[in-house]
């Protein structure tokens, strides 16, 4: 099978206008005789509209009580793009058909809000495929071994895309937006930012770990893992976008400088901190087992300092404090 998964970002599919419009690259494409899986995020602003219609009515104003019942509510986000995508391309008269996540065959585990890919059971796909679908795939979400309706973090729908191409052995993953490629730094801020025509899984890895927004480096990982060539495009140009691929070669060439927002410095302090094997162990396990993200740790002999995102700042500050001091004598 010639096997193309293409991904719409929220700004591809905000409309009727801009469905109509991918839904010309999606009919171009089918008529050059790929089977076609198609994965969409929500349309525009809905996932944030959708939280915050959660925090109006849940009792707390900074926390959402269930975690669960917030990723099932964000799900229909992704549901109403995909229906609308296939009504629209059924009405051109081409078949198309769409699946949430878990009719995708996408198993996660249970980390509700930041759920990890587990397994996909790609049979449903194959199938429709085989009897020439045009298959529509809700973004974002999949399933954990109790039924259970999960979301895979802010920018899932990446991951989806490049989980579904790994699992299928697609020949490529397209993954459009409203930027026409990977430039060398962000335009809106560089000015004589240039647009790349290909990049190494492994520098796109860092720049997305370091602020580039263009691509979710869980799915970078993916896709290096599994070695699936990303297409990095635009929705509304012809661009021919960028390519993250193998690529060897040694030298000194500067690729990408980007930023990362939002983030917190943590600062541990204590004595002897560079040579406390204990202490910097049970750093990461907490980490770990809280799914948070450190950015960057540098150690001293007297401090160890983190970098987190910032809206967790607060809460892995009290998780160290109970941790390291509460449940240690001080002298």
């Amino acid at each position: 099978m010639n096997i193309i998964v293409q991904k719409y970002g929220g700004t591809s599919v905000e409309n009727l206008e801009r469905i109509e419009k991918i839904s010309d690259k999606i009919i171009s494409q089918k008529k050059n005789g790929s089977d076609l899986v198609i994965v969409v995020s929500a349309q525009g602003k809905t996932t944030n509209n959708l939280i915050e219609k959660a925090n109006k009515y849940s009792k707390f104003s900074e926390q959402i009580s269930s975690k669960k019942d917030l990723d099932f509510l964000l799900a229909t986000g992704e549901m109403q793009t995909a229906a609308l995508l296939s009504l629209y391309l059924n009405s051109k008269g081409y078949k198309a058909t769409c699946l949430m996540g878990f009719q995708a065959g996408i198993l996660t585990n249970s980390n509700f809000s930041n759920a990890k890919i587990l397994d996909i059971d790609n049979r449903n796909i194959i199938q429709l495929l085989n009897e020439d679908y045009i298959v529509i795939v809700t973004g974002f979400q999949g399933m954990d071994k109790f039924g259970n309706i999960t979301t895979l973090g802010r920018g899932g729908s990446d991951l989806s895309a490049v989980a579904i191409a790994s699992s299928l052995g697609a020949k490529k993953c397209e993954i459009y937006s409203d930027v026409d490629g990977i430039y060398t730094s962000d335009p809106r801020i560089v000015e004589n930012a240039k647009l790349l025509n290909s990049i190494s899984y492994d520098e796109m890895l860092e720049a997305s770990s370091s602020g580039a927004k263009v691509l979710h480096n869980r799915s970078v990982n993916m896709a290096k893992e599994y070695n699936i060539p990303i297409i990095s495009k635009s929705s509304f140009s012809n661009s021919l976008g960028s390519e993250v691929k193998n690529e060897i070669y040694e030298n000194s060439t500067v690729h990408i400088i980007t930023k990362k927002d939002n983030v917190t410095k943590i600062c541990i302090v204590g004595s002897m901190m560079l040579s406390n094997i204990e202490t910097i162990s049970k750093i990461y396990s907490l980490a770990n087992s809280h799914n948070i993200q450190i950015y960057m740790i540098t150690f001293s002999e007297l401090a160890i300092n983190l970098i987190v995102d910032s809206n967790i700042a607060e809460e892995f500050m009290k998780i160290l404090h109970e941790e390291l001091i509460e449940k240690n004598t001080i002298d």
